[in-house]
């Protein structure tokens, strides 16, 4: 399938530039598939799960997709949960910028964080900085080091944002582009940030069952107490000092190792 590359997506990744392109879209139509059905298969009254999965799904689908093009490697910011993806010099950098068909370059950016700040560090800074007004008031926002694998990263990596449009029910949008983060979470889009192609197929990477298996049917018959099997006993015999001491005789055996605390489920 021939696309068109954007030249600086060209001299971001390179030769993959075509295969990341069409990659991060079917990615993102990936993410979504998963999402509608973890909130499906929840029954659940709110978003709350589809949000979750939306979330995790929006780098580990990248992932699936890039992992194996030339260039390609994964990178563990300080502290954050799931990894990201770097291609050539572009670090991928995928979020959510509304729920309906908001115009992209007037959309905020990424939320606040430690995280976000690291990252707009591979950004070009942004053409406002500081009035003379907050400097004298002392007013001043540095810029963080970044740290843990972002601190390692080779000099020019470019950070590659991702923003799409998506709610419960569909995938509105898909862009790609470089900006950089201005006051109050605004972005100066360096380049014209591009849609993406989004298909219509989803591709799996996993096993995961798509299929929740068949459970029981028909009518169950509920017996009583006293109608139940039998359970089986286990029998031991005394030692004669046993007998000797008045030691009354063991009803249960022994466990032969260590119970497993309700505790180890959350671990």
């Amino acid at each position: 399938m021939s696309v068109h590359v954007p030249a600086w997506a060209a001299d971001v990744f390179g030769k993959p530039a075509p295969l990341v392109q069409l990659g991060l879209g079917q990615a993102l139509r990936n993410m979504q598939a998963n999402a509608q059905a973890a909130h499906e298969q929840s029954d659940s009254r709110t978003k709350h799960t589809f949000g979750m999965s939306r979330w995790e799904n929006s780098f580990q689908r990248v992932q699936d997709e890039l992992k194996d093009l030339p260039g390609a490697a994964t990178v563990k910011p300080y502290r954050f949960p799931f990894d990201l993806t770097l291609v050539g010099r572009g670090l991928i950098y995928p979020y959510k910028y509304a729920e309906t068909t908001t115009d992209v370059r007037t959309a905020r950016g990424p939320k606040e964080s430690a995280l976000i700040r690291e990252l707009f560090s591979f950004a070009p800074p942004p053409r406002h900085t500081q009035d003379a007004l907050d400097a004298d008031w002392g007013i001043s926002n540095p810029q963080p080091e970044p740290r843990g694998a972002l601190a390692n990263l080779p000099e020019g990596t470019r950070l590659i944002l991702v923003p799409f449009a998506c709610n419960a029910s569909e995938l509105l949008a898909v862009y790609w582009g470089i900006a950089a983060l201005g006051a109050e979470r605004h972005l100066e889009w360096i380049t014209e940030p591009l849609p993406l192609t989004v298909p219509q197929t989803v591709t799996s990477h996993g096993t995961t069952p798509s299929i929740i298996p068949a459970q029981a049917s028909g009518e169950r018959k509920h017996t009583g107490f006293a109608e139940g099997s039998e359970p089986s006993l286990t029998l031991s015999s005394r030692m004669p000092s046993e007998r000797l001491r008045g030691i009354p005789p063991m009803t249960e055996a022994e466990p032969t190792q260590d119970q497993i605390s309700e505790d180890d489920a959350t671990h």
